[in-house]
């Protein structure tokens, strides 16, 4: 049997991913958040989570595209919360990951509009890169985070909200319901007793080695 290579995979039609992206680029938003969401439901059962956050969050840019605003909030909501718990996950093999994770959620979460979310997610990324670099400053680390912050969706207030097909938004409640009811940590609660043990503030050595930071 021939095994297919990375390139096969990623092109070939039946793969949502590429799915997905060829409808976005033809314009066929509707098509392609049906691919998003069956692509992010995927990643969810193989927790996959960060492939499952690109995937929720490109299909709340399509919505956005199309003047869906609110389900597009929840979608970039759902997508930040992803990249929070992925983040978590990461924090025992790799610092880079989970800092770039809680970066990708801050985005998100100011999409959504959710500045207390950004807010919350800025602190704990403020905190652990200066937990684990001598050299940073909290200020500094903020303000570069800061300058991340995108401005959040907006309807056109000359627009009504577009609405979207049953099945769509039915597609978009089954990746939701995946998510509350256990098939991947739902949770965003941070942990701050567990960042000092990795990074061994209280117990004189790390866990993480230098190939876990650099990583």
């Amino acid at each position: 049997m021939q095994v297919k290579t990375w390139l096969q995979r990623l092109t070939d039609e039946s793969n949502l991913w590429f799915n997905a992206v060829k409808a976005e680029d033809e314009g066929s938003f509707q098509s392609a958040i049906s691919y998003y969401m069956k692509d992010a439901l995927e990643c969810i059962r193989q927790h996959s989570l960060v492939r499952a956050a690109l995937s929720c969050s490109c299909a709340a840019n399509c919505l956005a595209r199309m003047g869906a605003w609110s389900p597009a909030r929840m979608l970039y909501s759902e997508a930040g919360r992803l990249y929070v718990e992925n983040s978590e996950i990461a924090m025992s093999e790799s610092i880079r990951e989970a800092l770039w994770s809680l970066q990708e959620a801050f985005e998100n979460y100011a999409l959504a509009g959710d500045d207390s979310a950004a807010d919350t997610v800025r602190e704990r990324y403020v905190m652990l890169a200066a937990r684990t670099s001598p050299f940073s400053r909290a200020g500094q680390v903020a303000e570069d985070l800061e300058s991340r912050r995108v401005e959040s969706i907006k309807p056109d207030p000359r627009k009504k909200e577009a609405s979207i097909p049953e099945e769509l938004a039915g597609e978009i409640e089954n990746f939701v319901r995946a998510r509350r009811s256990g098939t991947a940590r739902t949770d965003d609660s941070f942990d701050p007793s567990y960042v000092m043990r990795s990074i061994g503030v209280n117990n004189g050595g790390s866990r993480l080695d230098e190939k876990s930071i650099a990583s």
